[in-house]
């Protein structure tokens, strides 16, 4: 398989192979290439190879980026391989039907055009069916919720992107379990989400992030993550 080309220019701008993507002002490139090419995997069923050059270091580097958004290094001419296997998963299905692996492909399709805009409508109008036919909680449900934060994130509306990855995390802790490894993913993606939400929007969505990280991080009270959001509630909170 051929490595996907990465080059970011030294003033921030993406290009995946060759072609350049959109990166919301006062957002890392990187970051936004990396969730663009997790999308990719995800809408291909399968990890991907990126050759990435950092051109405003000069760093060169080659990764596996997995439908998930997990990462790996690769040495040159490294084959890409399965990612680790998950802890076993609840017996129900992350793909509802045919109809919504199609839908599901349909937003793949417009993210990796990058109409973020089409694809979030798509998205939603998946997500508003598939919680009428199955619940909140369903698999099927919390995962293309997923795919909606995504697009949130990448389209620079980190808020929603940090209230909609703790949903997921809340649904995964109560149908998984909290130790299980998508509650903890998305409770990462959220805490990560939020620490881009302006000042202004944080504090109404950081009580509910921090009550779900005080649920699934190991050791709550010494994780540093858990930790830096209740300090930056904290410095938020009126007086």
């Amino acid at each position: 398989m051929t490595d996907t080309q990465v080059r970011i220019t030294p003033d921030g701008a993406a290009l995946i192979d060759a072609e350049p993507i959109d990166v919301p002002p006062g957002t890392d490139p990187a970051r936004v290439v990396l969730q663009q090419l997790a999308l990719d995997a995800a809408g291909s069923g399968g990890p991907v190879a990126a050759a990435i050059h950092d051109t405003r270091t000069e760093q060169r580097l080659r990764l596996q980026i997995n439908p998930d958004g997990s990462t790996r290094p690769l040495a040159p001419g490294e084959p890409i391989l399965p990612p680790a296997p998950a802890p076993p998963a609840p017996p129900a299905h992350n793909s509802a039907s045919p109809e919504h692996d199609r839908d599901l492909q349909a937003v793949y399709e417009a993210g990796r055009a990058h109409d973020f805009t089409r694809a979030a409508a798509q998205a939603d109008r998946l997500l508003a069916d598939l919680t009428a036919i199955h619940g909140e909680r369903h698999p099927a449900t919390l995962s293309t919720a997923g795919v909606r934060a995504d697009l949130a994130w990448m389209s620079g509306d980190y808020r929603y992107a940090a209230e909609l990855w703790t949903y997921i995390a809340q649904g995964w802790a109560q149908t998984a379990g909290p130790a299980s490894r998508p509650a903890r993913s998305s409770a990462r993606q959220a805490a990560a989400s939020w620490k881009d939400v302006p000042d202004s929007e944080a504090l109404a969505s950081g009580q509910p992030l921090l009550e779900v990280l005080t649920t699934i991080a190991p050791s709550p009270e010494t994780n540093a993550t858990v930790l830096a959001v209740r300090r930056r509630i904290g410095l938020l909170a009126p007086a």
